[in-house]
């Protein structure tokens, strides 16, 4: 990764101009979004960006990619196999999600493995003025700034969000300033329209494949068998999450300090448990960020009703990462999904929902629903060797 190429605005131009053409030849039958008009912005804003740092990227990040040292015929071969809006690196640490507002949370998770490490790498979350639009930044900036995260949002802000301006979207809201010093915004005219090239191609005289083709899936793991146990449900939640601590875990979520996520983690030691803000998304994409730095994330969730909130970084996130990028990017991290069909109080119909069967339509990775200790200890025994995301439900009748 040594001498990464210098670009100059008429080579990245030059590049895109070639995608460009491949497409007017009948080559791209893809969802594609060119770069095209912020050159000089982008070469001076990589002149800060170290080799080793994070880039975090979105649906359009041809520029991106080739400033942080992807040779361009690796990036113009994952084009040309259906993968413009999913160019992964893991050697260059370069990730990218397509699903707008995807990225802050993870960005977060990120920076604050790479500050409990001590590391001097930082993150770069590069998003367009679409995720302005929405909340997970700021619930994401406001939490690097508040913890001093190493993480920087640039908002690349071409007025557009597919065809309509900010002030068609927000009126006399459509411009807003950041007073953070963990955002870099500038404006640029796109040249290119919101995907592809004017006009369209002869589908004809493409080539298509499968989603499977295009993506393979995922070898299935097998959960080891466990030994008989005399613990009860709940004893076997709290032995699982001691060896999970021994091991270095880190415990997020609400309540998982002032409660200790219903006395389950009142043995762990409080530097591993982290309480988030009560932002669902957010403490989600801290946990997957996490991951990516070595850290095994325990995720809890103190009712299936809330996980709506994060239903995008469960399913678009966490289920396809690995997937998606052909295996370049893991998500091993472990979700306690609680669901109250029990308890003293009646917690009404919005607190008591069992999403169990929603979650299994909804992802590929194992959704475990134990009915007693040697089933709990089971569950989260594979969860640690599988190296790969699993939820486990709880169920306060069981408690």
């Amino acid at each position: 990764m040594k001498n990464k190429k210098i670009w100059s605005k008429e080579e990245l131009i030059a590049f895109e101009n070639h995608i460009g053409d491949l497409y007017d030849q009948n080559q791209l039958p893809f969802l594609f979004h060119l770069s095209g008009g912020n050159e000089d912005q982008l070469i001076n804003i990589f002149k800060d960006i170290k080799e080793d740092d994070y880039v975090i990227s979105s649906h359009r990040n041809h520029y991106h990619a080739l400033l942080h040292g992807i040779p361009p015929d690796v990036v113009e071969d994952r084009i040309k196999n259906g993968r413009s809006m999913f160019i992964y690196d893991r050697k260059r640490n370069f990730f990218v999600s397509a699903i707008i507002g995807g990225t802050p949370g993870i960005a977060a998770g990120i920076a604050w493995a790479l500050k409990r490490k001590g590391s001097k790498q930082k993150v770069w979350c590069f998003v367009g003025d679409g995720t302005e639009d929405n909340g997970h930044l700021f619930e994401a900036v406001r939490y690097v700034d508040g913890w001093e995260l190493p993480c920087k949002f640039i908002i690349e802000n071409n007025d557009r969000s597919c065809e309509a301006s900010n002030n068609d979207r927000w009126n006399k809201q459509g411009d807003i300033t950041w007073k953070s010093n963990s955002v870099i915004k500038y404006y640029y005219q796109c040249t290119y329209p919101h995907c592809r090239k004017p006009g369209i191609i002869d589908l004809s005289k493409t080539i298509k494949k499968t989603n499977d083709e295009y993506f393979p899936k995922l070898s299935e793991f097998r959960y080891p068998e466990s030994h008989n146990s005399d613990l009860s449900y709940k004893e076997a939640v709290i032995n699982s999450m001691n060896n999970l601590a021994s091991e270095g875990a880190i415990f997020i979520g609400y309540n998982v300090k002032y409660g200790d996520a219903m006395g389950t983690l009142k043995d762990v030691p409080q530097d591993q448990k982290i309480e988030t803000p009560v932002a669902e998304n957010l403490m989600t994409g801290i946990a997957i960020g996490m991951s990516f730095e070595g850290f095994k994330p325990v995720l809890y969730f103190e009712r299936h009703d809330f996980m709506l909130v994060a239903a995008d970084a469960i399913i678009n996130h966490i289920d396809k990462i690995e997937r998606i990028s052909h295996g370049e990017f893991k998500v091993p991290l472990i979700i306690r999904a609680v669901t109250a069909d029990a308890g003293p109080f009646y917690s009404g119909i919005t607190h008591s929902q069992d999403f169990t069967e929603l979650f299994r339509k909804s992802v590929s990775f194992p959704v475990l629903d134990p009915l007693n200790g040697v089933e709990v200890m089971q569950a989260f025994n594979g969860a640690k060797k599988s190296q790969r995301p699993m939820m486990v439900i709880e169920r306060k009748s069981r408690y």
